[in-house]
C-alpha cells in the first residue's frame, strides 16, 4: 500500500515549502537527463573521433588564461604532469567544442580528454560550471545545476527549445532560461532554508513550463515521467517513500557536486534535508504500524466483500491481463529492436573507426612502409577483367570491368564468393583497401565524407552492404576459421576485454540479418591446412566473400570450380600518367612542377625499357620513389633481378651510406650485383639474411614462412644483420603487448623471395639437399616457389635448370591438367628472365606444352627443342599459328634413346616453305612453328587445333602416344595409326587422310572421331570403345561389335548420313553400330542399350526413322539424350519396306511445297516412365518434327526452345494434329510466345504452360478447352499480362481483367484455384514484387522460363506478371467466354 506524502514534515510552513522545493529540483534534473543525453549525443558525432590517447594537459598551451598558474622555479601546476603535444585529431575536436559552447570557454579542468573519443559525457563536461565537477562520471550523478548550465552553454540546444526560452539571450537576467539556473541558485544559497507560498508557485510555474516545452521535451518519456511527479509532489500526491529517496538523491547529489566557485551548501540547508529525511523515515515506520492494524480490523470484513466480487471481477481481470499481456510482450519487442538497432549502429561506427585509422592507409613504397598515404590520395583505376572458366579448365580473359557492381553481381543478384587473383604487387591488397574506404565513406553522411570518390561510379551495390569485415590472411596464420580471424583482427582492436563476447555474437546475428561482405586479403600467404578458411558458424545466405589471391593459389584441386562464382584478374593499373601524377605529389615538395616531373619519368621509363613495369604497381612505386631519390642510374633492361638488386641496392644506402664496389680481386657472387654501390660492404649480412629468407620459406612450419617471430628471427640472425635488416627497411617488426608476440616478415614477400632465390644461386647444393624434400613432403607447393625459380633463373641458370627439372617431375606425377598452365607460365618467365640476363645454356624442363597464345610461339618452341625427350603433351590452339612437325629421321630413332639437348637462348631457322605457303594463305602476320619429333619417345598427348601440316612419318616414333587430335587446319595425307598400339582417342577432321585399315587391334581405344576418308573400320576389334563419331566417309566392315563391348559403348555420332531409307548403306552402318543384323531391322530403328547420347550432325532421315528411334528410345530404363544438328528431316518416304505400328504420313504432304527446306537443330531426352523432352532451336519451320510425334508411346511430353527464348507457334498445325494422336500423353508442358489452338488428347491429367502473352480472352479460351474432359486437370500457367500486337510499341494488360477471371473460377463448384499469384514489375530496380497471393502451394519454381529478363522495349514499369494453379474436375459445360 503507498502512503500519499504529508509534507509538512517541518512545524514550520515555509522549511517545508523549501525541502518540496529541493525534491522539485532534483525530479526536473531526472526529467532532462536523457534530453542532454540525447542532444550531446548528437554534438558528439560532427566533432569526429578523438585519438583517445592525449590528455588535456597535452593539448592545452602553456600558459593558458583560467588553466596555468606559474608557481616557484616558473613551474606550471596545470602542465604539471603532461606537457603540451599537440595532436592533429585531437586538437579538431577541441575547436568544434569551443564552436559549441555560447561563451567559448569550455571548463577545461572538469574533462578527461582521452574520453572524448567514445564517451559523450566528457564532451559535456566542458559545458558545466568551470569548478566541483571534475569526478562526477555521469549525468545521472550531477545535480540540477550542472544540468541546466549544460544547457545553456552548449549552442546546440537551442535547436530543441521553443525560441522564447532564450531571448533575450543569455546572459541576461531576463533570460527565462537564466531565471531557471537562479531557481537552484537561490534554492541551494537560502540563509534560512525557507520558502515563501508565492516563490513556491513560481517556481513550480517555472519548472514544469520548462519540461512541457512542445519543441522536444513534451515528447520526451523522462520529460513527462518527471512532469507528472512534479504535479504529484505540488498537490502532495507523490507517495512518501519516493518522497524520501528523492530528497535521500537530492543530499547524495549535492555531496557529489560542490561547487567552489559559488558559496558553500549552509550547514544549516544540509541539517535541514537530514533531519526532514529522518522525519519522512519515522513517518514511513508508523505508517507501516497503522497499516498494520487497519488490516487486521477489516480483514472479516473485506474477504465477504472480495468473494462477492471475485466472480464478476475474473472475467474482466483475465481480459485486462490478455491486453496488458500483449502490450508488454510489444514493449519488450520494440525494446529489443531498438537495442539491437542501436548496438550495430555503435559496432559500425566503431568498424568505420577502425578501418579510417587502419585499412585506409597504404605505404607509399615498400622501401619505406612507415610512408604511408591515404589510399584515396595514391589510387587509380585499376585494370580488373572479368575470367571465364572453361569446361577444360582454361581461363579466358573476358571484359574489362568499371563498376562495383560488375565485380560482385551475376546477372541481376549478388554473387557469394568472388575472387580477385593478380600476380605479385599488382594492386589486389591497394584495391581492397580502397573497397574498403569507400564502403566506410557510404557509412558516415556526406559532411564527413571528405575525400573525393576516384575509383568505381557506381554506389548502389556497396550500399547493399551494411557490415564489411576486412581480414587480413596473412595476420592469422595461426586461425582457422573465418570467426575467429574477424574476433581477433577487427573485435579485440575495437571493444574492451568485457565486450568483446557480446560484439562476437552481435556479428553472427548481424550476418543472419542482414547482406554482409568480407574481406580476406591475400589466401597465397595463409598457411593453413585447408584451401580456404572455414566458414562454420556464419549464414552462408546473406555472407559475400571477396578473397584476393595469387593465380597459383587457386589452381588448388580443393578448391573446386563450382565454387567460384566470380574470378576476377587485376593486372596493374589502367593510366600510369594519373599514377605517376598522384605518387610524384606525395614526394615532392609543392615547389615543383608535377606534371613537367612525370614527364621525364616517362622518358626514364623509355630509356631504361621499364615500361612493362607499369603491371606491378608496387614495382612502379618502387621505381618512382628510386627516380626521386636520384638512385636510379642503373636501372637498365627487363630483367627482374637487376631491378631488385638495384631496389636492394637502395636499401643498403639507408643503413650504411658508405660506397664500396666488387672488383676483380673481390668478384660479386652474382653478375647482377656488378656495378652495386652498398651491396659490397653489407655482403655478410645479406648473405645471412638470405639465408634466413631461405629458411622461412622452405620450413616445414608454413604459417611462420612469411609472418615470423622475433624470437625465431633472432635464432636465425646474429643481432648485427637483424640489426641491420631492420635499419635498411628489409625486414619489418610489428610490436604486441608480450614480447614473445611481437612479430617479422619481409618488406614484401618478392623480396623475401628474391633473397632465397640468391641464396640458392649461391648454394645449389640446397636444391637436391632441402629443396627436393621440401617439394615432395607439401603438395602443389612447386607453384608456390614461383617467383623463386625465376629469380634463380637471373641470377643461376645452372641451379635454376636442376630446380626446373624437380617441378616438372612433381607436375607431371600430378597429372593434374589444370595445374600445366600455371608450370608452363613460370618456365616461359623464367625462360625470359634467363635470356634477359643472357645466360646460357638454358635447360629448363617442361613436360606438357599448351600453345594458344601466338605471342609465346616463338619462345615456347626454342623450350620444346630442349625438352623434346621429355614432352608428354603438345596443345596448339589457335588460328593464328601455323605449325609443321616433321621428324628428321623418325625410322632410325624408333629403337633410340634420346638424349638431353641444349640449344642457344634464341636461334630461329625459321619457318620452312610449306609453312610458309599455308601461312601466305591464311594470313602473312600468322605465327610459325617447326616441331621435330625425332626425339619425342615419350609424347602422350597430341592435340593440334590450328593450321599445321603434318608429315605422315612424322607420328611412327611416337610408340606411347594415347591421345591423338588433328582438328582445324590440320593437314595430313595418307597418315599411318597403325604403330601406336597404346592410342585411347583418335579425333580426326576432313583435311586429315588415313590409311586404309590402319585403325586396328587397339585394345586400349576409348574414344573415336573420324571426319575423313577412311576404308575398313572393324568394330570387332575395338574392344573398349565407350564413344564413336564417324562421317559417312568411313565404311564400316560388316562386323558387329563383340558381345561384351555392347555395353561399354554410351555415346554414337553420325555426320551427313542419309537415314530416309531403311535398306541403305548408311542404315546399314547404323544397325552396325547398335550391334544388330542390318537384315533383321528393316522395319525398326535398333539402338544399343547402353547408349547414352546419339548426336547427329548434318543427317537427312524421314519422319518414320525418327519415330521409330524414339520409340525404341522410350523402352529403354535410362536416360537418353539425342541431338539433331542442322538434320535434314523428310515427311514422305517411298523406299520404306515396313513401316512401324502407329506411324502416320501424309498428314501434311499436301502442303509440303508451301514448307521451305528446314534443318533442324533439336534435343531430344527420353527417360522413365515414357517421359520425352523436346528443345528445339526454331520452332516455326519445323514442320517434319513434329509428325514423329504422331501415334508416339509417350506419357510425359515437354516442348521448349534450345536457346530458352520464347517464339511463335501459329503457323504450326502439324504440331496440335500431332498432340491430340498421343493416346497415352498425361503430362504436357508447353512454352509459347502466344497461344494458340491446341488440340488436347482425352487422356491428359496435368497441362503446365508458359506464355509471354495471354489475353483475357485467350486465357478464357484455353481453361474452356481443358474443362470438357472426363476425368480432372491439374493446370499450371505463367504469362505476362501485355498485348505485343506492335512489337515495338507493347502494352500492358490491366491485371484486374485476370482478377475477375479468378473470382468467376472461383464461383464454379468444379474449378479450384489453388494458385494465384500477381508480380508486378518495377523498372526503377529491375525487379519483380508480389501484389497479390491466394493458396500458395509451395511449389514457387518456374518451369525453365526467366520471366525477370525483359528485353528494353518490354521493360515498363507496373507490368504485371501472373502464375496460377488450378485443379478442373469432370464437367460437361464450361463456358468463361462471356
Amino acid at each position: 500500500m503507498k502512503m500519499a506524502a504529508n509534507t509538512n514534515i517541518f512545524s514550520d510552513k515555509e522549511t517545508n515549502n523549501w525541502f518540496k522545493m529541493c525534491v522539485a529540483l532534483n525530479i526536473t534534473k531526472e526529467g532532462l537527463a536523457n534530453f542532454v543525453e540525447n542532444t550531446i549525443k548528437k554534438v558528439h558525432a560532427p566533432l569526429g573521433s578523438s585519438c583517445g590517447l592525449c590528455s588535456i594537459e597535452q593539448l592545452m598551451p602553456c600558459p593558458t588564461q583560467g588553466l596555468c598558474n606559474k608557481r616557484k622555479r616558473n613551474i606550471c601546476s596545470f602542465h604539471k604532469s603532461h606537457l603540451p603535444q599537440p595532436c592533429q585529431r585531437c586538437d579538431t575536436v577541441k575547436h568544434g567544442i569551443i564552436s559549441y559552447h555560447r561563451f567559448s570557454g569550455p571548463s577545461w579542468k572538469n574533462i578527461k580528454a582521452q574520453g572524448w573519443k567514445t564517451d559523450w559525457w566528457e564532451i559535456a563536461k566542458c559545458y558545466l560550471p568551470p569548478q566541483g565537477y571534475a569526478d562526477v562520471s555521469s549525468v545521472q550523478e550531477s545535480d540540477f545545476n550542472a544540468v541546466i548550465n549544460i544547457i545553456l552553454n552548449c549552442t546546440d540546444f537551442q535547436k530543441y527549445l521553443s525560441s522564447s526560452w532564450l531571448s533575450p539571450p543569455p546572459p541576461d537576467p531576463q533570460c527565462p532560461l537564466e531565471k531557471v539556473r537562479q531557481i537552484g541558485r537561490d534554492v541551494r544559497h537560502s540563509a534560512n532554508c525557507k520558502t515563501t507560498d508565492a516563490e513556491l508557485q513560481d517556481y513550480f510555474q517555472a519548472l514544469t513550463m520548462l519540461l512541457a516545452d512542445p519543441v522536444y521535451l513534451a515528447h520526451d518519456p523522462s520529460a513527462n515521467t518527471a512532469l507528472s511527479r512534479l504535479t504529484d509532489l505540488q498537490n502532495d500526491r507523490l507517495p512518501l517513500i519516493e518522497f524520501g529517496n528523492m530528497s535521500m538523491s537530492t543530499i547524495q547529489a549535492i555531496e557529489r557536486a560542490k561547487d567552489v566557485a559559488e558559496e558553500q551548501f549552509s550547514e544549516k540547508a544540509k541539517h535541514t534535508l537530514e533531519e526532514g529525511l529522518n522525519k519522512i523515515k519515522e513517518a514511513l515506520k508508523n505508517g507501516e504500524q497503522v497499516i498494520e492494524q487497519s488490516i487486521k480490523t477489516k480483514t472479516l470484513v473485506s474477504i465477504t466483500q472480495i468473494d462477492t466480487l471475485t466472480k464478476s471481477s475474473v472475467q474482466l481481470i483475465e481480459d485486462h491481463t490478455k491486453d496488458s499481456m500483449a502490450r508488454m510482450q510489444q514493449n519488450i519487442a520494440d525494446k529489443a529492436r531498438e537495442d539491437y538497432e542501436r548496438r550495430v549502429e555503435y559496432l559500425r561506427c566503431r568498424l568505420v573507426d577502425h578501418y579510417r585509422d587502419t585499412v585506409s592507409y597504404v605505404p607509399l613504397s615498400a622501401l619505406n612502409v612507415s610512408l604511408d598515404k591515404h589510399v584515396q590520395d595514391v589510387y587509380v583505376i585499376p585494370k580488373i577483367h572479368r575470367i571465364k572458366i572453361e569446361n577444360d579448365g582454361r581461363q579466358t580473359k573476358q571484359e574489362q570491368i568499371f563498376s562495383y557492381k560488375d565485380c560482385f553481381n551475376g546477372g541481376d543478384h549478388l554473387s557469394r564468393r568472388i575472387y580477385l587473383q593478380g600476380e605479385p604487387g599488382s594492386g589486389k591488397s591497394t584495391f581492397a583497401s580502397m573497397l574498403v574506404n569507400e564502403w566506410c565513406n557510404i557509412q558516415l553522411p556526406s559532411t564527413e565524407s571528405t575525400k573525393e570518390k576516384t575509383l568505381f561510379v557506381d554506389f548502389k551495390t556497396l550500399q547493399k552492404f551494411k557490415f564489411l569485415f576486412f581480414i587480413s590472411l596473412r595476420d592469422s596464420r595461426h586461425h582457422t576459421d573465418v570467426v575467429q580471424m574477424i574476433k581477433t583482427q577487427l573485435i579485440d582492436k575495437i571493444c574492451t576485454e568485457d565486450k568483446r563476447e557480446e560484439a562476437k555474437k552481435l556479428c553472427l546475428q548481424i550476418m543472419k540479418n542482414d547482406v554482409c561482405l568480407v574481406i580476406q586479403d591475400g589466401l597465397d600467404e595463409w598457411p593453413g591446412d585447408e584451401a580456404l578458411p572455414s566458414m562454420a558458424g556464419i549464414p552462408k545466405e546473406n555472407c559475400i566473400v571477396l578473397t584476393t589471391s595469387r593465380p597459383w593459389k587457386l589452381s588448388d584441386e580443393r578448391i573446386k570450380n563450382s565454387q567460384i562464382d566470380i574470378l576476377l584478374g587485376v593486372e596493374g593499373i589502367s593510366d600510369t600518367k594519373a599514377f605517376n601524377e598522384r605518387i610524384l605529389r606525395c614526394l615532392l615538395d609543392e615547389s615543383k612542377d608535377v606534371k613537367e616531373s612525370v614527364k621525364q619519368f616517362d622518358k626514364f621509363l623509355l630509356s631504361r625499357n621499364l615500361e612493362s613495369i607499369s603491371s606491378s604497381p608496387m614495382l612502379h612505386a618502387l621505381v618512382l620513389c628510386t627516380w626521386v631519390d636520384d638512385r636510379a642510374k642503373c636501372l637498365t633492361g627487363s630483367s627482374r633481378c637487376d631491378l631488385y638488386t638495384t631496389l636492394l641496392d637502395c636499401l643498403c644506402k639507408k643503413a650504411t651510406p658508405e660506397m664500396c664496389y666488387f672488383n676483380k680481386l673481390n668478384p660479386p657472387p652474382v653478375k647482377n650485383f656488378d656495378g652495386t654501390k652498398y651491396i659490397k660492404s653489407n655482403k655478410a649480412h645479406i648473405d645471412s639474411i638470405a639465408e634466413a629468407a631461405f629458411s622461412f620459406l622452405f620450413s616445414n612450419e608454413k604459417e611462420s614462412s612469411i609472418v615470423f617471430s622475433d624470437i625465431k628471427l633472432s635464432e636465425v640472425l646474429l643481432p648485427t644483420a637483424k640489426e641491420f635488416a631492420l635499419l635498411s627497411g628489409l625486414l619489418t617488426k610489428r610490436k604486441a603487448k608480450r614480447v614473445t608476440d611481437t612479430t617479422c616478415r619481409f618488406v614484401h614477400k618478392t623480396f623475401q623471395e628474391f633473397l632465397t632465390a640468391y641464396h640458392i644461386a649461391n648454394n645449389a647444393d640446397v636444391v637436391h639437399d632441402v629443396i627436393s624434400g621440401y617439394l615432395k613432403r607439401h603438395d602443389n607447393s612447386y607453384l608456390d616457389i614461383f617467383q623463386i625459380f625465376i629469380f634463380l633463373c637471373g641470377l643461376n641458370i645452372s641451379a635454376a635448370n636442376k630446380l626446373s627439372a624437380l617441378m616438372n617431375e612433381l607436375a607431371v606425377n600430378r597429372n593434374h591438367m589444370y595445374m600445366y598452365g600455371f608450370f608452363q607460365k613460370c618456365i616461359l618467365t623464367g625462360y625470359r628472365e634467363a635470356v634477359a640476363n643472357k645466360n646460357t645454356p638454358i635447360q629448363l624442363h617442361l613436360s606438357h606444352f599448351n600453345i594458344n597464345n601466338d605471342n609465346d610461339a616463338e619462345e615456347l618452341s626454342q623450350i620444346w627443342a630442349f625438352n623434346k625427350s621429355r614432352a608428354r603433351s603438345l596443345w596448339v590452339y589457335s588460328q593464328r599459328i601455323v605449325v609443321s612437325i616433321c621428324s628428321r629421321d623418325a625410322l632410325s630413332t624408333r629403337c633410340q634413346e634420346s638424349e638431353p639437348v641444349s640449344l642457344p637462348a634464341c636461334d630461329d631457322p625459321g619457318p620452312s616453305a610449306g609453312t610458309r605457303k599455308v601461312r601466305e594463305e591464311i594470313s602473312p602476320s600468322a605465327c610459325c612453328m617447326e616441331f621435330d619429333f625425332s626425339w619425342c619417345n615419350n609424347l602422350e598427348r597430341m592435340i593440334l587445333w590450328c593450321n599445321a601440316i603434318v608429315q605422315p612419318n612424322s607420328l611412327v616414333g611416337l610408340k606411347k602416344l594415347k591421345d591423338l587430335q588433328l582438328r582445324g587446319g590440320c593437314k595430313c595425307e595418307a597418315l599411318d595409326l597403325s604403330h601406336h598400339e597404346h592410342m585411347e582417342s583418335i579425333n580426326v577432321s576432313g583435311g586429315v587422310t588415313l590409311l586404309p585399315l590402319s585403325v586396328y587391334n587397339y585394345k586400349s581405344l576409348k574414344c573415336i572421331k573420324i571426319l575423313t576418308t577412311y576404308d575398313g573400320l572393324d568394330l570387332s576389334l575395338l574392344e573398349n570403345l565407350h564413344s564413336i563419331t564417324i562421317s559417312n566417309k568411313v565404311k564400316v566392315l560388316p562386323k558387329r561389335p563383340l558381345i561384351h563391348n555392347k555395353q561399354k559403348l554410351t555415346h554414337i555420332g553420325l555426320i551427313e548420313f542419309d537415314l530416309k531409307s531403311y535398306d541403305s548403306k548408311d542404315s546399314y552402318t547404323w544397325c552396325l553400330l547398335n550391334g544388330e543384323d542390318p537384315v533383321q531391322c528393316a522395319d525398326y530403328t535398333p539402338v544399343l542399350s547402353s547408349v547414352a547420347l546419339i548426336e547427329l550432325h548434318g543427317v537427312t532421315c524421314s519422319v518414320n526413322w525418327l519415330r521409330s528411334l524414339l520409340t525404341t528410345l522410350l523402352t529403354l530404363d535410362h536416360r537418353v539424350r539425342c541431338e539433331l544438328s542442322h538434320c535434314s528431316i523428310t515427311s514422305l518416304d517411298h523406299e520404306v519396306k515396313g513401316r512401324p505400328q502407329g506411324s502416320h504420313t501424309g498428314s501434311c504432304a499436301e502442303d509440303a511445297d508451301l514448307i521451305p527446306d528446314e534443318l533442324t537443330c533439336a534435343s531430344i531426352d527420353t527417360d522413365l516412365n515414357k517421359t520425352c523432352a523436346f528443345k528445339v532451336n526454331d520452332l516455326v519451320w519445323q514442320h517434319y518434327l513434329w509428325e514423329t510425334l504422331q501415334g508416339l508411346n509417350v506419357k510425359k511430353l515437354s516442348l521448349r526452345n534450345l536457346n530458352q527464348c520464347f517464339v511463335s507457334w501459329y503457323r504450326l498445325p502439324p504440331l496440335s494434329h500431332s498432340l491430340a494422336s498421343l493416346p497415352q500423353l498425361e503430362t504436357l508442358s508447353v512454352y509459347l510466345s502466344e497461344y494458340i489452338d491446341l488440340q488436347l488428347p482425352p487422356s491428359l491429367k496435368h497441362f503446365i504452360g508458359s506464355f509471354y502473352t495471354l489475353s483475357p480472352s485467350q486465357f478464357r479460351d484455353l481453361l474452356n478447352k481443358l474443362s470438357p474432359r472426363t476425368q480432372s486437370v491439374e493446370c499450371r500457367l505463367e504469362f505476362f499480362c501485355i498485348n505485343e500486337r506492335d512489337i515495338n510499341l507493347p502494352q500492358k494488360i490491366p491485371p484486374e481483367e485476370y482478377i475477375l477471371i479468378k473470382k468467376n473460377l472461383e464461383a464454379l463448384e468444379h474449378v479450384k484455384v489453388k494458385r494465384f499469384q500477381l508480380y508486378e514489375f518495377a523498372l526503377s530496380t529491375s525487379t519483380w514484387s508480389v501484389r497479390d497471393s491466394v493458396g500458395l502451394d509451395g511449389d514457387d519454381d518456374d518451369e525453365g522460363i526467366d520471366y525477370s529478363l525483359l528485353s528494353d522495349h518490354e521493360a515498363i514499369d507496373g507490368l504485371a506478371r501472373i502464375s496460377m494453379g488450378l485443379q478442373i474436375n469432370c464437367v460437361k459445360d464450361l463456358d468463361l467466354t462471356e
